[in-house]
């Protein structure tokens, strides 16, 4: 059991790291956008991959935040629904939806990863202004998946162990192996 417990203290720490790091992202492209716009305006000249690159950004904080915010379960949760039931049914329609979510990231791991080795492997090489190798774009989403398959197993393993004990586990609250 204490191997879980640390197990899940560097889990943590990785996704803390993973939204400090688009917590930057997020940072660079408020100034990146802001000098754009300023450029335009005052000298009619805007830098044409920045668009992209935007784009590319935008991709990598977005799966870089999911896994904290799911952790924390601020996003995906029936709290309205759920709340009206007694505990042990609430644990239980929340264990199953939990474990539906972890089938489809499994599912969606598998694929994407798949996807990103084949890009890789066929070095793929994107139509545009930049023209990026695209496996280093991709390559966040099955990582991504990763952690969010990890983290709906240690949701299973909370809801599993508030149905046995009859508690309700409330939104919010961070889940712990």
């Amino acid at each position: 059991m204490r191997f879980l417990a640390k197990a899940g203290r560097v889990f943590d720490w990785l996704v803390d790291a993973m939204l400090l790091l688009a917590g930057v992202i997020v940072f660079v492209q408020t100034l990146w956008i802001t000098e754009d716009v300023i450029v335009r305006y005052a000298f009619g000249w805007t830098w044409a991959p920045s668009f992209e690159i935007l784009s590319y950004s935008i991709l990598w904080m977005t799966f870089l935040g999911t896994t904290a915010i799911y952790r924390d379960r601020g996003h995906v949760v029936m709290e309205a629904v759920v709340a009206r039931f007694p505990a042990r049914a609430a644990d239980i329609i929340n264990l199953c939806t939990t474990l539906a979510i972890a089938g489809l990231t499994a599912f969606l791991l598998f694929y994407s990863a798949r996807l990103t080795i084949q890009d890789y492997q066929n070095h793929f090489v994107l139509a545009t202004i930049v023209k990026p190798v695209k496996w280093p774009i991709e390559m966040i989403i099955p990582i991504s998946f990763l952690m969010l398959f990890i983290q709906s197993l240690r949701h299973v393993a909370t809801y599993y162990r508030a149905f046995k004990a009859g508690e309700y586990v409330k939104a919010g609250e961070q889940s712990s192996l």
